[in-house]
């Protein structure tokens, strides 16, 4: 079993998006797929509520859940969907469970300021230090045409991590989160798009997880 966090202690980065969107791929790849919400809001339990029965099943753990729970199910992978404000033992904790890292960021002033304290943050944790936990960081809500897209890769160009995929500013993702659904569920002429820009990500988790594997 292979454990995903996506983590940023800032709110509204796009943790629930993008740990849904994960999911999705991995149970669409024949995986069985646990979504584990650890955010008090409880937006993803919510969203696999609303999943219809006939897209790839994943598994949910709600807030307060233990992984012992589903593991009759005997998980390949666990996909962690933070909360905002992670910090101290909780985040250590994490960091510790984790086999792979993602950090969503979006393109705002606020938003840099407080990947820029996790990312420093996180960079004591030991297998970070050592290079045991992979760590990628995921441009959320982009829009190429605009100055704070561009500051925002300017950023992330210069953190030590590297910048795993840019995902665009669109509705697409708007209508997956109010009906459970997630791009890879699309057909083609609505998803094609968004498929592009996943395949550097997916890529990224397929070959992290073939090295842990070894």
């Amino acid at each position: 079993m292979r454990t995903i966090l996506v983590a940023n202690p800032k709110g509204g980065s796009g943790k629930t998006t993008l740990a849904t969107q994960l999911a999705g791929w991995l149970a669409g790849k024949r995986q069985r797929v646990v979504l584990a919400d650890h955010d008090p809001q409880r937006s993803a339990t919510e969203w696999l509520a609303r999943r219809p029965a006939l897209f790839p099943p994943i598994i949910g753990l709600p807030p307060g859940a233990r992984k012992g729970e589903v593991r009759g199910f005997d998980p390949q992978y666990v996909v962690v969907d933070s909360a905002a404000g992670l910090h101290g033992d909780d985040l250590a904790d994490a960091v510790r469970g984790a086999d792979m890292m993602l950090v969503p960021v979006s393109p705002s002033a606020f938003d840099v300021a407080a990947t820029r304290r996790f990312l420093a943050t996180i960079g004591d944790a030991k297998p970070v230090r050592r290079g045991t936990l992979a760590v990628g960081l995921v441009a959320m809500r982009v829009d190429v045409r605009t100055l704070s897209a561009a500051e925002l890769d300017a950023f992330l160009d210069g953190v030590g991590h590297p910048l795993v995929a840019h995902l665009r500013d669109a509705q697409v993702y708007v209508h997956c989160a109010r009906d459970g659904a997630t791009v890879f569920d699309l057909p083609r002429s609505r998803a094609e798009q968004d498929w592009d820009q996943w395949r550097p990500l997916t890529r990224w988790v397929a070959r992290h997880a073939a090295r842990q594997g070894d």
